[in-house]
């Protein structure tokens, strides 16, 4: 039991740094512009044919992290979650600010 709470905890900790290494800011470079929609188109279609995870922020303040495996439409992508249990249709036009890991 405590072998599995131990492997859990360094599994967090490590789930965490690696977070923190991709995605964290640099507070002097935060921006409240949102992104050019060109440079959100080719971010993500760098991030899916390279099959690289991203940071998708939205108009409304939410924020996403998870792996484009699929195009749907025109403006149209499939995002599959971290974890793998969720799948998202997501528009380009909902995007602020994207960022490529």
């Amino acid at each position: 039991m405590s072998f599995t709470k131990n492997l859990q905890s360094k599994l967090k900790t490590s789930v965490k740094n690696i977070y923190h290494h991709f995605f964290e800011y640099d507070l002097s470079k935060l921006t409240t512009l949102g992104q050019e929609p060109s440079l959100i188109i080719r971010r993500l279609e760098h991030a899916f044919f390279q099959r690289e995870f991203v940071l998708i922020t939205y108009q409304n303040g939410k924020t996403e992290i998870g792996q484009l495996i699929a195009r749907s439409t025109n403006g149209r992508f499939v995002l599959r979650s971290y974890d793998h249990k969720v799948y998202r249709l997501i528009d380009l036009t909902t995007i602020f600010n994207i960022e490529v890991a």
